[in-house]
């Protein structure tokens, strides 16, 4: 079958409540990765400027009931679909659902270099997701919470 790779954003409608906004996402990742790996998806969140910037791959059903469910969840306003190919290879395939938020990293200049992907991909999508990408395997670690139960570190 072959993997699709789909590219969104969406502004968060999160609000800090009995838990930070930083916490509710640390929910959606942990979540979202039992379900992804139940269902054959992988991916990467990324959480920046009140912003979601998510890639999802996977085979094309997966990917399209994924994604239609997060269009229907209330936590996120201005969905939209930014790319969505067909691809050889997964990026993201040691991770169920990966995440890299602003403000995780105190003193890297991850927090700078997130915020040059919501720019960049205006421009150029496909770069953005490499960069992404470059971005979480140049972390010394890799949030817990980007493994679902029983997961190990890819490599």
């Amino acid at each position: 079958m072959p993997i699709r790779r789909l590219l969104y954003t969406s502004a968060s409608r999160l609000e800090p409540a009995e838990l930070t906004v930083e916490e509710q996402v640390a929910d959606i990742v942990q979540q979202a990765a039992k379900r992804n790996k139940r269902d054959g998806v992988t991916g990467l969140l990324v959480f920046v400027e009140g912003q979601f910037i998510q890639i999802i791959e996977g085979e094309s059903t997966a990917v399209e009931a994924t994604f239609e469910r997060i269009c229907c969840d209330f936590r996120h306003a201005q969905v939209k679909l930014v790319d969505l190919v067909a691809v050889k290879d997964r990026l993201f395939a040691g991770w169920s659902m990966a995440h890299l938020c602003e403000g995780e990293d105190p003193g890297s200049s991850l927090d700078e270099d997130l915020r040059n992907v919501r720019y960049l991909l205006g421009v150029n999508a496909r770069v953005a997701v490499e960069r992404m990408h470059e971005y979480l395997l140049g972390r010394s670690e890799i949030p817990i919470s980007a493994l679902a139960e029983g997961e190990q570190l890819p490599g």
